[in-house]
């Protein structure tokens, strides 16, 4: 069966400070531990593993959310501690965010965390130092950032720390990222599989990521600009249905299973 890399990104979909200022978060409501549910209801029914990234803020908030994930044997990961862009914040702050989010992590889980993945795959300038301080804090890979070809797991660092990156297709000269988020909502199925066999043929797995808040129609009612209301319509609310047809199709594992941490 074709191999493919599964990954969820812990979150609500107000979870991000650029949209609702950190401090308010705790005034809408929370929908992500019964969005996870759902979607670990869809793998334990295809028999698929996961990698599921998660906000350390999220977590601090749903502790129980990680019981349940550990349950179904998927493997936890970071999706930082504030889910801010590493590339707006000061190198002290991305250290801290480094360190919290294990910390609160690894405490629920009682094992290593070993992945992390930062807020829309961005990356602060000191690239090289982002990577020493994840060694440093105990992480084995990075899926930070987008790639440069084809090419899905990558050594970096002298081979020190892993590299794993989201699916792309070439488009206009431009890498598009069609395996998650609002691009995997859009485009049509037909286009997601022509870029899924584009990496079979290379050899390489797919690697999809998505969201719980994309498996629920009614979302919280918050103030948003009108582009990012469009984008996170429920007109646009296919990744289930697009899920589950992928998973009927590829035998999906957690990163660290394929990497074989």
């Amino acid at each position: 069966m074709r191999r493919g890399i599964l990954t969820v990104d812990v979150e609500d979909n107000f979870t991000c400070e650029e949209l609702v200022n950190k401090d308010d978060w705790p005034k809408y409501e929370s929908q992500v531990v019964d969005n996870t549910l759902r979607i670990l209801a869809l793998l334990k029914s295809n028999n698929a593993r996961a990698t599921f990234f998660i906000v350390g803020k999220v977590a601090e908030r749903h502790p129980e959310l990680i019981k349940y994930i550990c349950q179904d044997e998927h493997e936890i990961a970071s999706h930082s501690y504030w889910h801010k862009p590493l590339n707006l914040i000061s190198p002290r702050e991305i250290e801290e965010d480094i360190r919290m989010s294990r910390d609160i992590l690894s405490s629920l889980t009682g094992t290593p965390i070993l992945g992390y993945r930062s807020m829309g795959y961005s990356i602060p300038d000191d690239e090289k130092g982002f990577y020493t301080l994840l060694k440093e804090y105990g992480y084995a890979y990075s899926s930070s950032r987008k790639p440069e070809k084809k090419n899905n797991v990558q050594t970096i660092m002298n081979g020190n720390i892993f590299q794993i990156y989201p699916s792309v297709i070439n488009l206009f000269g431009s890498k598009l990222v069609f395996s998650g988020g609002t691009y995997f909502r859009i485009l049509p199925i037909y286009v997601i599989n022509k870029g899924c066999s584009v990496y079979q043929r290379l050899g390489q797995p797919i690697m999809i990521y998505v969201h719980p808040w994309e498996f629920n129609n009614d979302q919280p009612k918050r103030k948003v600009p009108l582009m990012q209301k469009m984008l996170q319509s429920p007109i646009t609310f296919t990744t289930e249905r697009k899920l589950t047809y992928l998973l009927q199709r590829y035998n999906f594992t957690s990163i660290k299973e394929y990497i074989g941490l």
